[in-house]
């Protein structure tokens, strides 16, 4: 692709957010690069979060119906538990169907500081991020200057390079700067 054909996709490239679910499946639009079901925080997975310092990360290949059992027991039990659960389980069954894919790659920890502070792109199909606690992803629009934030409990799917078709066209975006603690959850297809 010619540097005016990408600069003119990059133009028209959109990132699409709404309060409902249904935005989700906007990522099978040739020309969206990003959508973000914005959510309201659950307060008691929130105060759950709040508590969780894992050593390591949690990395699992889950199913959504396996979940449970691969990632329940690495979790303290404290009240907001069975709510993260839940809405991991929530958000895996939903991805897994979009995704058309039976597994995916979870990932869920908490950060201290940038996981991956430039902007970048990412070499895969699609990337589900979902941020329990503190600042969540940025990504630039369509203009170098624009950035944009996910909330706390958005779910927002990222299309990477590895989507058909978007090899030029990948989201850019970053893990925000921040010294605030964040739990994040990612699911990737496989």
């Amino acid at each position: 692709m010619n540097a005016l054909a990408f600069t003119a996709f990059k133009a028209i490239s959109r990132q699409r957010l709404s309060c409902t679910p249904e935005v989700l499946t906007d990522i099978f639009a040739p020309d969206v690069n990003l959508v973000s079901w914005q959510r309201s925080a659950n307060p008691l997975i929130t105060a759950y979060c709040s508590q969780l310092a894992f050593a390591m990360p949690l990395k699992r290949i889950v199913t959504a119906a396996s979940l449970q059992t691969d990632i329940a027991a690495k979790l303290p039990d404290a009240p907001g538990k069975a709510e993260l659960l839940a809405d991991i389980a929530l958000q895996c069954d939903m991805f897994s169907c979009l995704m058309d894919c039976q597994q995916l790659g979870l990932r869920l920890e908490t950060l201290s500081k940038a996981m991956c502070p430039k902007f970048h792109t990412d070499h895969l199909v699609c990337r589900l991020v979902c941020t329990y606690l503190g600042p969540g992803t940025q990504w630039q629009g369509a203009a170098k200057e624009d950035i944009a934030q996910a909330t706390a409990f958005a779910v927002t799917l990222l299309k990477g390079s590895g989507w058909e078709g978007n090899e030029q066209q990948a989201i850019v975006h970053r893990s925000p700067a921040t010294n605030l603690p964040r739990v994040l959850l990612t699911l990737d297809p496989m």
